[in-house]
């Protein structure tokens, strides 16, 4: 392939990306966006706490869909040379693996944000935040994950007092009193990271989790294999007709982690065939419960959680936040329950219910640019971008374009399945012999 891709974001997304563009047989030159001192870590990867593990098994984390091992090899080459496939590695030494891989790929490294775009017939201008532009033939975004939306009716106390913590991996600070009690709204992976990362530094004070449901993630365990399909063929694609499915398996025998391990292949093809109304019942009805079975904890997390709710020094509570306020000194978070309103004292409110998806509602000039120029729309239930099975973005008058291309997170808004490693890494190895098939 002639020319040059310009990869917006240097997480984990455009690491694997840039990897597999770099092993065509005529590589483009490859330049990586990216604000971060290190290429690579993103998010989830950049953390520096050994407590937080992968929450997927290092037997499936490779960055090559051809080559399973690649990075158990070399975790026993770098880091523990007795580890097993079923080993849940620390995130940070998955960022040191996803580093090397990004290192030997010849990318650029330029330390800016990308904040504007000009599309040309078969090309892009990227403007960086100095004001220069790059030009590249093809632009790959993977901006990864955005940080949650601001809970409703903060108070200006509260904010101006640091009580309230947006981004829990950007602006969070542990409490001065180590006894005091801290709220984390939200109760899935990131609630249980903040856990982790207040008990690693020292704090005693208890700990109380909320959200709509009240469903805490679940653990891994070992099980066997499913050895049919959970969801056959003719299954009419409906969201009742699905969950049928799921527990017809699970009474015939099928362990439930299994049945769900076993739809993570066709996720992305059940999910497209549902219709929009489906998709809809899909996210407001089962959503929750597919989410704590699906995105689980490494097993010995899950019983550090399990001891702390046990001791009673982590509570999970069902309701949602009406307001937080400060009174006599202190923060009072007001909670809405089936049972009706509640007052939680907190020293530290922590936002911990997940990325924001509705991509018009996040603060960047570059996603800006994308919507008020018409080179991309909202996808599926108005989450992140519409693009097609290749990742190009679907512009504001339904075509794709030939130059814009989004990876991982980027693309919920029309596949399912697209946040963890496996199916980043399938995407980044599609997308890589696409674009050098198109220039060839």
């Amino acid at each position: 392939m002639a020319g040059m891709v310009a990869i917006v974001g240097g997480g984990a997304s455009g690491a694997l990306v840039a990897t597999h563009l770099a092993q065509q047989v005529n590589p483009p030159r490859l330049v990586v966006m990216e604000p971060s001192a290190e290429l690579g870590l993103g998010i989830a990867y950049a953390t520096h706490s050994p407590s937080h593990l992968l929450n997927v098994r290092a037997g499936n984390m490779s960055a090559f869909p051809d080559a399973p091992d690649h990075f158990l090899d070399w975790l026993r080459g770098e880091d523990d040379p007795s580890a097993d496939a079923g080993v849940f590695a620390p995130r940070m030494v998955y960022g040191r693996y996803l580093r090397s891989l990004v290192a030997g790929s010849g990318a650029v490294h330029c330390q800016q944000a990308a904040v504007g775009l000009k599309v040309e017939a078969d090309a892009a201008s990227v403007v960086l935040a100095d004001g220069e532009s790059v030009r590249a033939e093809r632009v790959v975004l993977a901006l990864g994950h955005f940080p949650p939306v601001d809970l409703p009716r903060i108070s200006a106390e509260a904010l101006s007092a640091g009580l309230y913590h947006r981004d829990p991996w950007r602006d969070f600070l542990l409490p001065s009193d180590r006894d005091a009690p801290v709220v984390l709204i939200g109760t899935g992976l990131t609630s249980v990271d903040m856990v982790l990362r207040l008990r690693e530094q020292g704090h005693r004070g208890p700990v109380t989790m909320v959200s709509r449901h009240g469903l805490l993630s679940l653990g891994h365990a070992a099980c066997e294999p499913c050895a049919r399909p959970v969801v056959l063929e003719g299954t009419m694609p409906s969201a009742r007709a699905y969950l049928k499915a799921f527990r017809d398996a699970v009474r015939d025998g099928v362990p439930w982690r299994a049945a769900i391990d076993s739809l993570r292949a066709t996720s992305n093809t059940l999910w497209a065939r549902l219709p929009a109304g489906e998709k809809m019942r899909f996210r407001r009805r089962l959503f929750h419960y597919w989410s704590v079975a699906r995105h689980r904890m490494a097993p010995s997390i899950a019983e550090q959680v399990a001891r702390e709710r046990r001791s009673g020094h982590l509570v999970v509570r069902r309701g949602h936040v009406r307001d937080l306020v400060i009174s006599g000194g202190a923060g009072r978070l007001t909670i809405v329950t089936s049972r009706g309103t509640e007052s939680l004292v907190a020293s530290c409110v922590i936002n911990c219910t997940g990325p924001v998806t509705d991509y018009r509602r996040v603060e960047s000039p570059l996603l800006r640019t994308l919507f008020l120029e018409g080179y991309a729309v909202a996808g599926d239930m108005e989450a992140t971008l519409a693009t097609d099975a290749h990742g190009a973005l679907e512009d504001a008058s339904g075509a794709c374009s030939r130059v814009l291309y989004a990876i991982g997170p980027m693309r919920a808004g029309t596949l399912f399945e697209t946040t963890a490693i496996p199916e980043i890494r399938q995407q980044a190895r599609d997308l890589a012999l696409h674009l050098t098939g198109m220039c060839s």
